[in-house]
């Protein structure tokens, strides 16, 4: 065809090519869309039309000599962690769905503390009574008992339903439970977890432990997305140890992380409290990183190390989308509450509101005040819990 402008019809078939991809990219987007539309409808026919649901992460579960101790019953010959979480206990329990860092193995006796823990199995069977519902293995003691330490605690783990990550008995396992997903209220949550060592005890075959290999978690993530994840998250055992502020390090792999669709990164390791970032994906969108939740129980005496903070993590179920994340600080009291010495996790806010019936002695009393100043300070940037 020509005309005053001379041949068109080169211009006309650009033209006719440039609006059929438009309208089939329109139909993709419309699609989906629908797609998306459909199951949010589905998700609220089935789970009805609350649509938040909450995750609440805590820090390492630690497990030195004299907690073992502390938590021996003479009378009866047993061991009982009863106490040691009652105070947090209805913040995990309120949660939809709760995970924390398994910081010990399970290796059987002898019990043993630091450097090579292996704890009493009431130590897990308290754990599920408190309320978790997931538990992390990728640590650097993951392999303090060796290979029949690395199988015992995934036996343990399975013998009570306690759903794992981290560690496998072998690469079929790890290649058919992991990346593992959990259903909460219907919204799909993926997880990774890795550490960056192990002490520098190398597994035996056919043991495997998940180690921060950027290029591996972002096949993981990446299956996550075939798996059908709504979210994603990855959990962390990193960093320097007693080091109050993440590192450049752990920033490039956050991001790596971030940029292959990571949603939520939690962190671990340094059994202090860390600061807290907002990072960004490629699409423009923020995504929050918790460097390190610090100890949620242990003996460890550092003046940071006896505070520790839960993360609760508020989903958008029918998007997926992180709605809300606040902190709960609390501080771990060694001694003697109601005529029993034990180990107590108690969160700082509601017992400076004198919501509890006990009083801490005043050296104790101060020290939990003054992790709480410090743990505040820290993460100004971002919300603390008012319970």
């Amino acid at each position: 065809m020509k005309g005053k402008f001379g041949n068109t019809t080169p211009f006309l078939h650009q033209l006719s090519f440039v609006l059929i991809v438009w309208i089939m990219l329109d139909s993709l987007f419309l699609l989906d869309m629908a797609g998306r539309h459909d199951m949010s409808y589905r998700k609220r026919e089935m789970y009805g039309d609350d649509s938040l649901v909450t995750l609440l992460f805590a820090g390492d579960v630690m497990g030195h000599k004299p907690q073992v101790d502390a938590a021996y019953d003479r009378a009866t010959g047993q061991y009982d962690y009863s106490d040691c979480f009652r105070y947090v206990e209805p913040y995990i329990q309120s949660a939809d769905f709760a995970c924390a860092n398994l910081e010990v193995t399970l290796g059987g006796p002898p019990y043993t503390g630091y450097p090579c823990f292996s704890s009493p199995d009431a130590l897990l069977f308290e754990v599920q009574n408190t309320g978790f519902d997931l538990l992390f293995t990728a640590n650097n003691h993951v392999l303090d008992r060796g290979k029949k330490g690395v199988e015992r605690t995934i036996k343990m783990l399975d013998s009570v339903g306690m759903p794992h990550a981290g560690s496998y008995v072998d690469s079929i396992s790890c290649d058919t439970s992991y990346p593992i997903i959990m259903d909460v209220k219907g919204l799909k949550v993926g997880f990774i977890n890795a550490t960056y060592g192990t002490n520098g005890i190398k597994e035996k075959a056919p043991n495997v432990v998940n180690k921060l290999d950027t290029v591996q978690m972002a096949r993981n993530l990446e299956r996550l997305d075939e798996m059908g994840a709504d979210l994603k998250v990855a959990v962390l055992h990193w960093g320097n140890e007693y080091e109050l502020k993440g590192n450049k390090s752990q920033l490039r792999c956050a991001q790596s992380l971030v940029n292959h669709g990571a949603d939520l990164i939690i962190g671990g390791h340094p059994h202090v409290v860390q600061n807290a970032d907002t990072i960004f994906n490629a699409s423009g969108e923020p995504i929050v990183l918790y460097y390190s939740l610090g100890n949620f129980i242990s003996n460890q005496q550092k003046l940071e190390t006896k505070g520790g903070i839960m993360v609760k993590v508020t989903v958008n179920r029918f998007t997926g989308h992180v709605e809300a994340t606040e902190y709960i600080p609390y501080f771990v009291f060694i001694g003697t509450i109601h005529g029993k010495h034990q180990y107590y996790v108690v969160p700082c806010v509601p017992y400076l509101n004198g919501a509890y019936d006990f009083s801490l002695p005043k050296h104790d009393s101060t020290l939990l005040h003054t992790e709480y100043n410090a743990i505040s300070r820290r993460l100004s940037n971002f919300t603390q819990s008012t319970e």
